[in-house]
């Protein structure tokens, strides 16, 4: 199973997206400074499912991934006040596993990963990136990304755009310096993007890298790293010269288990959304800590 490298015999994963406008009231939770709360409203405790992927672009709709023996991407709208119960998504397929949604600024596109074949005589069982691209309000077929940043033989995971048109996701593709590494593409029109490039070091190493999510500015990316089974949150942030830095470990008050991943950033960029242990969690964007 994607990711998790825990073994358990059954697990139930979940991936959220939410989208938010800038004054999102955040289900009425109080929003954490620095140190990490709960981001547990009730109507995504879906029976106290493992979940992670938190995804926000606007206020009036959410977006998670649960599973039973396959991981479906679920979708709730907020009308008048209450939200509907949730239902699988037009462009998840039941029959296959989808995860790691991530909403376009606009709210026009959405990135996924999937296990469904990319064509007809696709026999292999890897994971890559799927978009699907929002038609007068529904969402329309769900189509692969082309090669080559999909591959036939390897994983991609976790696909995050910056306002510069730049994404970046994870895989485990031959040309890479460890199991997972970060690679980056710069998106060039709707369905036309440049040849992927590992990032280097020092954030793609012999280590297991993965689910990196780019800030709007570039000025910093958080992701996890994943040595001898844990996973841990770190980040890094882009120096004087524009370099990436030694990445940094997000604390002990962050990676508190040894499953601590799926980070993502609230629209403005004031919060960080993460998974602890299939736990949802928040916290203020100022624990990053960026040199002036």
């Amino acid at each position: 199973m994607k990711k998790i490298i825990f073994s358990f015999s059954c697990i139930i994963i979940c991936s959220i997206s939410i989208a938010q406008d800038n004054d999102c009231n955040y289900f009425g939770l109080s929003k954490p400074k620095t140190i990490p709360q709960d981001f547990n409203p009730e109507i995504l405790n879906l029976k106290g499912s493992f979940k992670f992927n938190v995804e926000i672009k606007k206020c009036d709709e959410i977006y998670f991934t649960t599973i039973d023996s396959k991981e479906n991407i679920y979708i709730s709208n907020k009308n008048n006040g209450k939200w509907s119960e949730p239902k699988i998504a037009s462009f998840s397929d039941p029959k296959y596993s989808d995860a790691d949604p991530f909403l376009t600024k606009k709210g026009d596109r959405i990135y996924f990963i999937s296990e469904r074949p990319t064509s007809q005589n696709d026999e292999n069982t890897d994971w890559n990136i799927w978009y699907a691209n929002n038609e007068n309000g529904m969402w329309g077929k769900p189509k692969p990304l082309p090669e080559p940043i999909n591959s036939k033989e390897f994983d991609e995971y976790f696909f995050s755009i910056s306002d510069k048109g730049n994404a970046f996701f994870s895989s485990n593709r031959a040309d890479g310096q460890g199991s997972f590494d970060i690679y980056t593409v710069k998106v060039l029109d709707n369905n036309t993007f440049s040849e992927p490039k590992n990032v280097g070091r020092p954030l793609s190493t012999e280590k297991y890298e993965f689910d990196p999510y780019i800030s709007n500015d570039e000025s910093f990316i958080i992701f996890s790293i994943n040595e001898n089974g844990n996973s841990s949150l770190y980040y890094s942030y882009r120096n004087k010269k524009n370099n990436w830095t030694e990445p940094q470990n997000l604390g002990d008050q962050i990676n508190i288990t040894n499953q601590d991943f799926a980070p993502s950033l609230s629209k403005d960029g004031k919060f960080i959304f993460y998974s602890n242990n299939g736990k949802l969690k928040w916290v203020s964007s100022e624990i990053i800590r960026i040199p002036n």
